[in-house]
């Protein structure tokens, strides 16, 4: 019995679930004593379990949330906004539950193991924010529909996005394989994250000034990626104030979890 068009976006979307929980399961396998060690040995550790836990069921039911939304359409397309913002969630479920293994057992580790971990967190980001890329050509590309009429023609359109967006992610993983230390890493994260997220800011703040992206509410979600935003240059100066401490990790955290609850309210419209 061949599958129907929605049928195989949802075979995909589990196989990738699972492939991507069976993934950070080994790599909490491989690091468990490090883990039951922090516990032990890492005040706060508790708390940072905690706190990390709820974001990613905050993130995990917008997500949920998004996909539903998505296969309560007639038609599904990979073009469409609940998928590439579902898309964004799911990644950034799993970068998550990296980051809080991460944040537990970074510092029984030498450089060498630090620079291969941040590395694989960054490649992780770039897929993280490659949804919002493509969502965000979308506006650009309807503002110079009047001087490009090829534009016009979606297909064309999609096409161009899809090879903006293979390149952009390209020219970013040359740029984290690049990096050959720590220093230089810290310096190609926000050369990756912030220039995406002040995109994504400027292109719903575009597409609430056009009446563009009906299915959301683009004027919250302004708001709410300009904090994201700004929370991502929060977390170097609020580390390098309290250090590598569990009071740092639950003090940006909670700062995010807010955030996400503006960009939810953002997302959430009910049918008319």
């Amino acid at each position: 019995m061949q599958l129907s068009k929605k049928g195989r976006y949802k075979l995909v979307l589990v196989i990738f679930f699972i492939l991507a929980i069976v993934g950070v399961a080994v790599l909490y396998c491989i690091n468990w004593p490090l883990f039951i060690q922090a516990f032990q040995a890492y005040e706060g550790a508790f708390e940072v379990l905690l706190v990390i836990s709820i974001r990613i069921v905050i993130l995990s039911i917008t997500a949920f949330y998004l996909f539903h939304k998505w296969f309560k359409q007639e038609a599904q397309y990979l073009s469409d906004i609940p998928f590439l913002l579902g898309l964004f969630f799911l990644i950034l479920i799993f970068g998550k539950a990296i980051d809080l293994l991460w944040d537990l057992t970074f510092f029984t580790f030498n450089d060498d193991i630090v620079l291969i971990f941040l590395k694989f967190r960054f490649f992780i980001i770039i897929f993280e924010v490659a949804p919002l890329i493509y969502l965000g050509m979308e506006i650009i590309f309807f503002r110079l529909e009047d001087r490009f009429k090829k534009l016009k023609d979606k297909k064309y359109m999609n096409r161009l996005r899809s090879r903006l967006i293979v390149v952009i992610i390209i020219i970013e993983s040359i740029a984290i394989i690049a990096g050959q230390n720590l220093t230089i890493m810290g310096l190609v994260l926000p050369i990756i994250l912030i220039p995406s997220l002040l995109g994504i800011v400027y292109i719903f703040y575009m597409a609430y000034s056009l009446n563009r992206l009906t299915l959301v509410k683009p004027g919250i979600l302004t708001i709410g990626f300009f904090l994201y935003m700004l929370s991502n240059i929060f977390r170097p100066l609020m580390q390098n104030i309290l250090g590598e401490t569990a009071t740092y990790i639950i003090v940006v955290e909670l700062v995010d979890i807010i955030i996400f609850l503006i960009i939810f309210l953002g997302l959430y419209k009910k049918s008319d």
